[in-house]
């Protein structure tokens, strides 16, 4: 009986580890600038060889050869973050105000969610801004030079 219940015990653990296999992670969001400072091009990686790097949606992607490329940034930018924050929360807002405005009520449900939606807005507007703090974005600086772009592939693929 002791038998039967370890072979049983083995056989739950295997499952509860094979379970527990990750998933490949989604390729970087880059933005990469030309040996000017101007952005080029940003979306996801698609490939990365020795002389190019390919971004973009897969359905249309941009092939940027090495000898263009002045910098590399990983993540989005700031205003990202600010911007989701104040969609979110002028959408909250906009939503609460319109739930609790009414007739008899000091403002009707359009003027209650107008002033919650631009109150909550600024609000997540705040936090998005705040959350840069935790960004941990990188900025590789290639300057069209092989040595510092066979550098950022052999970070990229750590």
């Amino acid at each position: 009986m002791k038998f039967l219940f370890f072979i049983t015990l083995a056989l739950i653990s295997s499952s509860i580890l094979y379970a527990q296999e990750t998933k490949n992670k989604a390729a970087p969001f880059v933005r990469v600038y030309d040996l000017n400072g101007k952005k080029i091009s940003k979306g996801r990686i698609v490939s990365v060889t020795d002389t190019s790097l390919i971004t973009g949606p897969r359905e249309k992607p941009v092939n940027i050869g090495v000898s263009k490329i002045g910098f590399i940034k990983t993540k989005r930018s700031v205003g990202n973050n600010v911007l989701w924050g104040a969609a979110i929360g002028a959408g909250f807002g906009a939503i609460s105000g319109f739930a609790t405005g009414g007739e008899d009520e000091w403002w009707g449900k359009g003027e209650g969610a107008g002033v919650l939606g631009l109150y909550f807005g600024a609000i997540g507007a705040g936090t998005g801004a705040i959350t840069v703090i935790f960004k941990k974005s990188n900025t590789y600086p290639i300057g069209g030079e092989s040595i510092k772009w066979r550098a950022f592939k052999d970070d990229l693929i750590k």
